[in-house]
């Protein structure tokens, strides 16, 4: 089980089996200083070389395009596809810009005027919970959000200890705060003092964490602790939207009203409905290669993803 590295030295982790991981950071990190259309060249075409050869991923993204997309032309799908692992490519380049890079160099592409919103969910004094999904540019655009908010994104770690050490820290850089997915204590510490903590919650964390709700019409494993926490914390929550658009990136927060009711299968359904609506204008940017499906409903029962 991976752990946090926030109180560990770099000479943890500079023995000789870390040393290839140590030559990618480096060499990330030169890359990182050059001109973005080079980079997001060869993000879109690193997307692609790893659609090629990662069968795994490539099998797992078009399942979930075919559970989701079912009307969708075969040719159409294998494009999305495709389309898709460009996307996550741009991501990864993204995501090392927001470790290595000052953030104030991409300000005039990004997008947000919700400001107002955030100020008005803080103004109750319970803090707030912003809700939304995994895109490619989460990195990135996660960054940028800190620029207008004091937001403590949940996090989880990476099975690579120096991505962590290195991660971790540059994190620290970002945000005020960042909470391991497992502390729900220092969630619950920072709503309280009227802070803004940040959950993606499209993804299947097992049975034990969620319930089931309709998700592009699939019942899937959804996270139930969510309107658990706004019911007991009276935070406000908030729907986060993010992206790529041609000009940039775009940034958006609306308050979701009547939320929570007090039936965790309604809240979850209303969640993932809504997740869908941010993933139908840009459907290329999303996770499609994570395994949404992977708890049945019926334990024990096949997944789409066996062989």
């Amino acid at each position: 089980m991976a752990k946090s590295t926030l109180n560990k030295s770099i000479k943890n982790f500079i023995g000789p089996k870390h040393w290839l991981t140590w030559l990618s950071m480096g060499i990330i990190f030169i890359v990182s200083f050059l001109p973005w259309p080079i980079q997001n060249f060869l993000g879109t075409n690193l997307g692609r070389l790893i659609y090629f050869l990662s069968a795994n991923r490539r099998r797992i993204c078009n399942i979930n395009l075919r559970l989701c997309f079912p009307e969708m032309p075969t040719s159409e799908r294998k494009s999305l596809a495709k389309a898709h692992f460009a996307s996550m490519g741009v991501g990864i380049f993204e995501m090392f810009n927001s470790w290595f890079q000052d953030r104030d160099k991409t300000i005039p592409k990004v997008s947000f005027s919700d400001q107002d919103v955030i100020e008005k969910a803080l103004a109750k004094g319970k803090g707030c919970i912003v809700i939304g999904a995994h895109f490619s540019s989460i990195d990135l655009c996660g960054t940028h959000l800190a620029r207008f908010i004091d937001i403590h994104p949940i996090y989880k770690l990476q099975r690579n200890p120096v991505m962590n050490w290195v991660m971790e820290r540059q994190r620290k850089h970002i945000y005020s705060k960042t909470i391991d997915s497992k502390n729900v204590r220092d969630v619950i510490k920072s709503l309280k003092d009227n802070k803004a903590v940040w959950y993606a919650v499209d993804q299947d964390y097992g049975r034990r964490n969620s319930v089931f709700a309709p998700f592009f019409g699939h019942q899937c494993a959804t996270l139930s602790h969510i309107s658990r926490l706004a019911k007991n914390s009276q935070a406000t929550v908030l729907l986060y939207d993010y992206g790529r658009t041609k000009d940039g990136y775009f940034l958006s927060l609306k308050e979701l009203k009547d939320y929570p009711t007090g039936d965790e299968v309604v809240d979850a359904t209303t969640v993932n409905k809504l997740i869908e609506a941010q993933i139908l204008p840009k459907k290329e940017q999303y996770f499609w290669s994570h395994r949404r499906f992977k708890t049945p409903v019926i334990p024990g029962a096949p997944t789409p993803y066996d062989k």
